[in-house]
């Protein structure tokens, strides 16, 4: 009978069987063997370098989080024209950008099967897997820094002014200055940071040449008395008189350059005894009191009245409360606090230079500028009073201690006006009138004292003289014998 034969394949299938059966069975004793821990970062994972293999999410956040610190915690020196300004990179926000990098690590040899896992974790083990990590920092912070700190650094120039010199009009020389490019400089430190990723970060500073305002060519024409005014007083009121003297004094050879505003206030505070002030007689809220620094206002309307005559620009003017003696309505200009000020702005191309001073009973100012003006132009300034306003009744005060007889006059009464000042320009044939300003004036009555007491007996004549036994009361103011 014919027997059947078994196929020739079959021996080399079964060891082809056997074989992947033995291979599997070592690869899963050796899986076994080297299982690892879900909780572990398998070898050879690095991050900036930085070897994190075998470690924890926990430990491995450490590392890299003293990694990131060792990057934030770095100067930032800036050269600004020789001169050195640093930062640490904290100050910028500088700071790690947010990531998974520990997710990924953790994931790595782990998400296929037995085999691929296992080749996974061989290759990386030959040829390693290194993330790197993002930083970033605030724009707005680096700009700031570049604008004030190393902004304050650079020489700033120096303008041109003029002063006094031995009673001449001096002038000072103009210098250049540096100014930071902001901007460039920006992009500079930018690039530094990002190209710099180990230690301190050196930079230099983008600048540019800073012209001066004023020029001394500028300053120097600065020449010609464009305005003066002067106002009188009574010399022999002596405190008055210091006073104005002092402020006259701080106000002397004060130069004010194009485009700044000048403020009496401002150059002659504090008025204080120790800024050279004494107690002499003012205006408050409609009454006349003795005050420290009493009398100033009269500079500032001598000088209000030179800088009109000047023609610069009026900012701030304010009347008195109550007319004043030295000039007319609506031309003076008065100091109270911080809430009367005379402030005017040099609105010309070059320094204006005042002058001034007080003595033998006359204060005075000169203002000094370029006159631009034609030859013949004629500036008048006339003073119109629109309304007078009577003081009205007495405002009396009854003293109990003084006998009806006596009456005592302790401010004298003022009319009050409503008043304008005109300024009249008369050039090329053409006249033209303007409106400077407009004035209230209060009207205050006479403040009277009269007693209230009870009237001064006379004593009645008798027909026996009195006799004095005393001689040293003679003429100390009489006296009656007692009734017995």
């Amino acid at each position: 009978m014919y027997e059947k034969k078994r196929p020739h394949y079959l021996p080399a299938f079964l060891v082809i069987v056997i074989m992947a059966m033995l291979i599997m069975m070592y690869v899963m004793i050796f899986y076994m063997m080297n299982k690892l821990d879900p909780n572990i970062i398998i070898q050879g994972v690095y991050v900036e370098n930085i070897d994190i293999g075998g470690l924890t999410a926990t430990e491995a956040a450490a590392r890299i989080d003293g990694f990131a610190q060792s990057r934030i915690n770095r100067t930032l020196r800036v050269d600004v024209s020789g001169k050195t300004v640093e930062t640490n990179l904290s100050q910028l926000d500088y700071h790690l950008q947010e990531n998974d990098v520990i997710d990924q690590a953790m994931k790595l040899g782990k998400e296929g099967n037995v085999f691929t896992n296992y080749a996974e974790i061989k290759r990386i083990e030959d040829e390693h897997v290194n993330y790197t990590l993002g930083f970033e920092y605030s724009e707005v912070k680096l700009t700031k820094f570049v604008k004030k700190k190393c902004g304050r650094m650079a020489k700033k120039p120096k303008d041109a002014t003029v002063r006094l010199y031995n009673g001449r009009i001096a002038y000072t020389h103009s210098k250049t200055g540096l100014k930071v490019d902001v901007d460039a400089t920006v992009e500079v430190l930018k690039n530094k940071i990002d190209e710099t990723p180990e230690g301190d970060i050196e930079a230099q500073a983008i600048t540019m040449v800073r012209e001066p305002k004023v020029s001394e060519e500028t300053a120097r024409r600065c020449k010609d008395k464009i305005g003066t005014f002067s106002t009188n007083y009574t010399a022999s009121n002596v405190t008055r008189s210091k006073n104005l003297a002092n402020a006259a004094r701080l106000i002397n050879v004060k130069a004010v350059m194009p485009g700044e505003t000048f403020s009496v206030h401002d150059n002659i505070v504090p008025l204080t005894e120790d800024n050279g002030y004494y107690n002499a007689p003012s205006y408050n809220n409609g009454e006349v009191v003795d005050s420290i620094g009493g009398g100033v206002c009269q500079v500032s309307t001598t000088l209000y009245n030179a800088v009109l005559r000047a023609e610069l620009e009026i900012v701030e003017r304010a009347p008195h409360s109550m007319v004043v003696s030295y000039v007319k309505p609506s031309m003076d200009a008065a100091i109270a606090g911080d809430y009367k000020d005379f402030k005017f702005r040099n609105n010309t191309d070059v320094p204006i230079l005042i002058t001034g001073g007080a003595g033998d009973g006359t204060i005075w100012f000169d203002i000094y500028g370029e006159e631009t003006r034609s030859p013949d132009r004629k500036v008048e300034f006339v003073s119109e009073i629109l309304q007078e306003i009577q003081p009205g009744e007495d405002k009396v005060t009854y003293d109990p201690t003084q006998p009806p007889t006596y009456e005592k006059v302790t401010q004298s009464a003022h009319i009050g006006y409503e008043a304008v000042l005109w300024k009249i320009v008369t050039e090329n044939g053409q006249t033209e009138k303007k409106q400077i300003n407009s004035s209230s004036y209060k009207a205050v009555p006479r403040y009277v004292t009269r007693g209230s007491g009870k009237p001064v007996e006379t004593p009645k004549p008798t027909d026996q003289p009195v006799v004095d036994d005393d001689p040293e009361s003679a003429g100390g103011g009489g006296g009656t014998e007692e009734e017995e």
